[in-house]
C-alpha cells in the first residue's frame, strides 16, 4: 500500500477544493478541472488535474461542459498518477468509471433519472451495486451515500456566504466516511463522486456560483 492508499485507507474525512487559474477568475474561461485534496489537519495529500487535449479539447471545454469526453487523473503529494477518471461522452446520465494507474478496475458511478433530486448508482470492480445517491432538491448541498438504508458517508459543498460564493476563486468539499469498516476502493469510490459533483452540477456556474439544476441529464 503505498502513501496515498494508506492516507485514503486511514482518512475519516477529506477536503476536495477546486483551484482556478488566472483566466477562469478574470474572463469567466473554462480551463482544465484541477483540485487540492487534503486531510482532516487541511495537508494536502493528493492532487486530481484534467487532462490536457490540447486546441481541441479546450474547445469542447467552452461548449460541451461536462458533457464531452475528458480524464481526469489522480496524483499522489509527490506528483505521481495513482488513478484514472474516464468520463466518456454522454448526453444523458453522466458515468464515471475509475481504474488505478495500472489499469485495474476499482468501479463506476452511473447517473440515474430524477426530477428535483441527484441519483447516482456506485458500483464495486465486479459491477456489484454497492451504495445509491438519492438526495432531494432540498438538500442540493448534499450528497449521502447508503447501503439500503445505512449511511456509508456523505459530501458535503461548503457554503461560505453569499460574498465568499460570488468572488472565492474555488468550490470547496468535505467528504465524510462514515462507516469505519468502508474498504479502501469504497473510499476512492467516494473521492471520485466529489469530484464528478463538482464537474457535473457547479462547473459551468464558477462565475455566479450558482447550483446547476440537472434533472437526471
Amino acid at each position: 500500500m503505498n502513501e496515498l492508499q494508506q492516507h485514503i485507507s486511514t482518512a475519516t474525512i477529506l477536503h476536495v477544493q477546486q483551484v482556478w487559474e488566472g483566466f477562469e477568475i478574470v474572463f469567466g474561461f473554462e480551463t482544465r478541472n484541477k483540485y487540492k485534496i487534503l486531510d482532516k489537519n487541511l495537508k494536502p495529500v493528493a492532487f486530481a488535474a484534467e487532462q490536457s487535449t490540447g486546441i481541441l479539447g479546450s474547445i469542447f471545454r467552452q461548449f460541451l461542459g461536462h458533457w464531452r469526453t475528458f480524464q481526469v487523473v489522480l496524483y499522489n503529494e509527490n506528483r505521481e498518477k495513482e488513478y484514472l477518471l474516464d468520463f466518456p461522452f454522454r448526453w444523458f446520465f453522466k458515468t464515471l468509471f475509475l481504474t488505478d494507474i495500472r489499469g485495474h478496475k476499482v468501479g463506476h458511478l452511473q447517473q440515474k433519472f430524477a426530477i428535483f433530486r441527484k441519483k447516482f448508482d456506485v458500483y464495486d470492480q465486479h459491477g456489484q451495486l454497492i451504495a445509491k445517491i438519492n438526495s432531494s432538491f432540498f438538500k442540493f448541498w448534499t450528497f449521502e451515500f447508503f447501503d439500503g438504508h445505512r449511511s456509508l458517508g456523505k459530501i458535503q459543498k461548503k457554503w461560505s456566504g453569499v460574498l465568499g460564493e460570488l468572488f472565492t476563486d474555488k468550490d470547496n468539499f468535505v467528504i465524510s466516511y462514515n462507516d469505519p469498516d468502508l474498504n479502501q476502493d469504497v473510499k476512492v469510490l467516494m473521492l471520485a463522486t466529489c469530484l464528478m459533483v463538482d464537474i457535473i452540477y457547479f462547473e459551468n456556474n464558477q462565475g455566479s456560483k450558482k447550483p446547476v439544476l440537472d434533472f437526471g441529464t
